[in-house]
C-alpha cells in the first residue's frame, strides 16, 4: 500500500476514523490549534504545574538519556517538545506522531521555519503504531497519554515499538481518588482524562517498564521509565 504525503507529514492513517475524545475533536480545527499552543496549553499546564510551559518542556526533553538513535515523540501535537528533542539531539532521528492533521500541517511549518534537519512528521493512531517491534531508541508522550481511548493498549504498543533499556519518557495529568465536583463534570463533558498514580505505575509495571525517575507538582506528573524486557 503507498501512503500519501501531505502538507509535509506521512499520513499512515488516510480515510480511517477512530472514536476520540470531545477534547481531541477539537484539536482537529485549525483555530483551535492557533489558540492550544499559544494559550490554552500554556495556561493549563501553568494551572496544573504551577511552572512554565516553555520551560518544563525543555526539561522533558532533557530527560531523554539516550541521545543517539530513534525518537519517537507520540501525540507530537504542533511539535513543541519534537523541536526541543531534535535540537537537543542532532545526531537523533526525531519522529513526530499525531493523529490530527491540523497539529502536524503547523508543526511542519514551525520545523522548516526553525530550519531543523532531523525531524520527520508521521499520521496515525497511538493505539496501532506502523512500526516494528524494537524500533525506538526512546518514546516520549507529553500531555497526551491520559487522553486515549484504551490506555493498556497505548502503553503496550509504546512497549513494543520500543528497544530494550529504551526510555520512556511521558508528561501526563493525575487526580484524587474523589475528585472535586467540577472535575468530575469537566471530565464528564470533555473526556480530558486523569490517571491515579497508583493504577498509572501498575499499568507500566504490567508492561515491562522500570520507573527510573518522577517529578509531581500539583496534578502535573513526569516521569522516566526503561523498558525492562
Amino acid at each position: 500500500m503507498v501512503f500519501p504525503v501531505r502538507d509535509g507529514y506521512l499520513d499512515l492513517h488516510p480515510g480511517d476514523s477512530e472514536p476520540i475524545p470531545p477534547i481531541q475533536h477539537l484539536m482537529q480545527f485549525p483555530p483551535v490549534v492557533a489558540v492550544y499552543e499559544g494559550v490554552w496549553r500554556p495556561v493549563g499546564y501553568f494551572i496544573a504545574s504551577k511552572h512554565s510551559f516553555p520551560k518544563d518542556v525543555e526539561r522533558i526533553a532533557s530527560f531523554i538519556q539516550r541521545r543517539h538513535g530513534l525518537i519517537l515523540d507520540l501525540a507530537c501535537g504542533p511539535g513543541n517538545v519534537t523541536r526541543n528533542i531534535a535540537r537537543l539531539a542532532p545526531e537523533s532521528i526525531v519522529v513526530g506522531f499525531d493523529l490530527s492533521p491540523s497539529m502536524l500541517e503547523r508543526a511542519v511549518r514551525l520545523t522548516r521555519k526553525e530550519g531543523l534537519q532531523n525531524v520527520y512528521y508521521m499520521r496515525g493512531s497511538a493505539l496501532t503504531l506502523p512500526f516494528k517491534p524494537d524500533t525506538f531508541d526512546a518514546v516520549t508522550c507529553c500531555g497526551a497519554l491520559q487522553l486515549f481511548r484504551d490506555q493498556d493498549q497505548a502503553v503496550g504498543e509504546i512497549s513494543r515499538v520500543l528497544k530494550l533499556h529504551g526510555d520512556f519518557v511521558c508528561q501526563t495529568t493525575l487526580g484524587p481518588r474523589t475528585p472535586p465536583l467540577w472535575v468530575r463534570i469537566a471530565d464528564r463533558m470533555l473526556k480530558f482524562g486523569y490517571f491515579y498514580l497508583d493504577d498509572l505505575k501498575d499499568r507500566l509495571d504490567r508492561f515491562n517498564f522500570d520507573l527510573k525517575s518522577e517529578e509531581r507538582s500539583n496534578i502535573n506528573y513526569i516521569f522516566r521509565a526503561a523498558k525492562s524486557g
